[in-house]
């Protein structure tokens, strides 16, 4: 059953005339004739009585026109909204993201985009394990995600948005907490409070330790990071975190050590980018990170 016949079948019962029908459909009257038949071997049944100049609908036609017409408005209000989902006026776009980015480097980006497409749904999936971001990009589930660079697995398009400094966390009246700036092996003594094994921010702050030649003391471990600003704050002990998860800290003092830094990204499923709501979502993103962060916090630029 192809749906030029259901155009055709409506137009007939319509018109209640072959000739008629032919006409409004720049069609020849043998041409429809035969879609018709067609169309009636194809269901089974007679869907017209001819008379002599006119046709009329049998009791089978009657009720295989209500379908008929249900089906091609279906159709129609179909199109439109592929039309809405192109024209940015409907759509969805889901994007993980970490928590510190999803309250600090998001909202802005959130309010542009919502002013510019209000009918375009943002999904938003907040994760602290960054590896997991990428496979569920990878598999379909989202179309983009916010995550720690460098990308572990390939055929994922991706760019740099910032690098961000690493802080560390100290109580009040803690003797680093006047400091300019701190050294990673002045740490080795420390009680940590620390993010639980398998988030990004723990194997951070693991690497950063270990690279400054000792094993973090890790008296408190937790699945929020608002629990860690609240340990620290408790006098519980310190914690390295990179500036956007530090934010809101009374004492927060900047790691001195050059590569102490996290480097976040954007990455995408290249074909996602065929969808217009996710190309917009990700045009705005990269806008925003370039005109707000500076130089130094920007990542390597490259086009999607």
């Amino acid at each position: 059953m192809e749906l030029h016949q259901l155009r055709y079948f409506v137009a007939v019962a319509k018109k209640g005339s072959m000739t008629h029908a032919a006409a409004s459909l720049f069609l020849a009257q043998p041409t429809l004739s035969i879609q018709i038949r067609k169309l009636e071997q194809e269901v089974g049944a007679k869907l017209f009585e001819r008379l002599a100049r006119s046709v009329v609908l049998t009791a089978a036609g009657a009720a295989f026109l209500e379908h008929a017409e249900r089906a091609l408005a279906e159709l129609e209000t179909g199109r439109d909204r592929v039309a809405d989902v192109v024209g940015l006026r409907h759509g969805r776009v889901a994007v993980g993201v970490l928590p510190s980015v999803a309250a600090h480097l998001l909202p802005a980006v959130l309010a542009q985009f919502r002013a510019e497409h209000p009918g375009v749904a943002v999904h938003l999936v907040e994760h602290d394990v960054s590896r997991d971001f990428e496979q569920l990009v990878q598999a379909g589930e989202l179309d983009m995600a916010v995550t720690r660079m460098p990308l572990t697995l390939t055929g994922l398009g991706a760019r740099t948005l910032v690098r961000e400094p690493i802080v560390v966390l100290v109580p009040p009246g803690h003797p680093l907490a006047g400091r300019q700036g701190v050294a990673l092996h002045e740490l080795a003594g420390e009680g940590f409070v620390c993010m639980r094994a398998g988030y990004g921010v723990r194997e951070l702050t693991d690497q950063l330790c270990a690279e400054a030649g000792f094993a973090p003391d890790v008296v408190i471990e937790t699945g929020q990071l608002s629990i860690v600003h609240g340990m620290v704050r408790s006098g519980v002990g310190v914690a390295l975190l990179p500036r956007l998860a530090a934010a809101g800290a009374e004492h927060a003092v900047p790691v001195t050590d050059p590569p102490a830094c996290r480097e976040l990204g954007v990455v995408w499923r290249r074909t996602a980018l065929e969808s217009p709501p996710v190309a917009a979502f990700l045009e705005r993103l990269l806008a925003i990170c370039d005109d707000e962060l500076t130089p130094a916090e920007r990542g390597a630029a490259g086009a999607p």
